[in-house]
């Protein structure tokens, strides 16, 4: 394990965070990034990120920095993402599993609870299925896998098969400049939300492109396109739900278009009727990327729950 202090003057975000750590871990024969902040002896939260172009830095930028003031936190960076690359091979579910597991060992974490937005709020899923008896608490900020197709669903799949389709994003965006790539950041915001701090959130942005068109990887995650079959998800997350034991806080973007309401309404009475604590709160005004929409409302709704979940 390699740890370093970030000591570097950045106005808010992961990375001015009082005594944040940064650790460089080799987990599983790859490299995982891990930011660490926090009293010790306080609960554990960790927190994990979406898909494509996300990582800890951009999505956490204000909820990592709000609960460190009360809770221990860590923020994985997932394979592919932020400060995890290079890695070799196919990341499919399974493996992805496996990482998160052994991550949380290196890390010494024994008993903790889960946030994820999107691919993370799946993989928090997934793991909190299989391994129960960790996970204390969760919140889950519009999962994925939670339906039998999406839109378009042929389209979609008849685009991941096109020979170099699945890299077309990455070099488009790579011919960007900083104020292209702030007009993209700002594009992806709704309900009249605009970013706190457009230029660190650029640079984040930024850096994850050119990581993903430095190592060649693709636009979509494995754990995405494992899923997309021509006319239905060859899998999905509903079978998990029920093995879900912890008390769980759904939260949605009310006017995100990625996870339908109907879909989330149905997960979280898919989790009540196995006699899990669950509960859905809908934030107007906010779309898929809520907690940086919404941080203000975001960051309460969560720490709330926390507080009376594992307190």
């Amino acid at each position: 394990m390699n740890d370093t202090i970030e000591t570097r003057e950045i106005p808010n975000g992961i990375e001015n965070v009082p005594g944040l750590k940064h650790h460089d871990l080799n987990v599983c024969g790859g490299p995982m990034s891990v930011y660490e902040a926090g009293e010790k002896g306080r609960p554990i939260v960790v927190l994990l990120h979406g898909a494509m172009y996300d990582e800890s830095r951009f999505i956490w930028d204000q909820l990592f920095p709000f609960l460190s003031r009360d809770y221990h936190v860590f923020a994985l960076d997932s394979p592919r993402h932020g400060k995890s690359r290079p890695w070799e091979g196919y990341l499919d579910r399974a493996r992805l599993m496996d990482i998160l597991h052994n991550t949380f060992i290196q890390l010494g974490l024994e008993n903790f609870s889960l946030v994820g937005l999107s691919m993370g709020g799946s993989l928090s899923i997934e793991y909190a299925s299989l391994h129960p008896d960790k996970v204390k608490s969760m919140v889950l900020f519009e999962p994925g896998g939670l339906t039998e197709k999406v839109d378009s669903q042929f389209l979609v799949w008849l685009y991941i098969k096109m020979p170099g389709m699945l890299r077309l994003l990455s070099r488009k965006y790579i011919k960007k400049d900083h104020a292209a790539i702030r007009k993209l950041l700002e594009s992806i915001y709704v309900g009249g939300s605009k970013p706190t701090d457009p230029d660190r959130l650029t640079s984040i942005l930024e850096d994850e492109i050119k990581g993903r068109y430095k190592y060649g990887e693709n636009d979509m995650d494995d754990w995405q396109l494992s899923c997309i079959g021509p006319f239905r998800l060859k899998w999905n997350l509903l079978d998990r739900i029920p093995l879900i034991k912890c008390p769980t806080l759904w939260l949605r973007g009310a006017d995100s278009v990625l996870v339908k309401q109907f879909e989330i309404d149905r997960a979280v009475k898919l989790a009540i009727d196995s006699g899990t604590k669950a509960e859905l709160e809908v934030i107007q005004n906010a779309g898929h990327i809520l907690p940086l929409e919404r941080p203000e409302q975001a960051n309460l709704a969560v720490k709330a729950f926390l507080d009376d979940a594992i307190r």
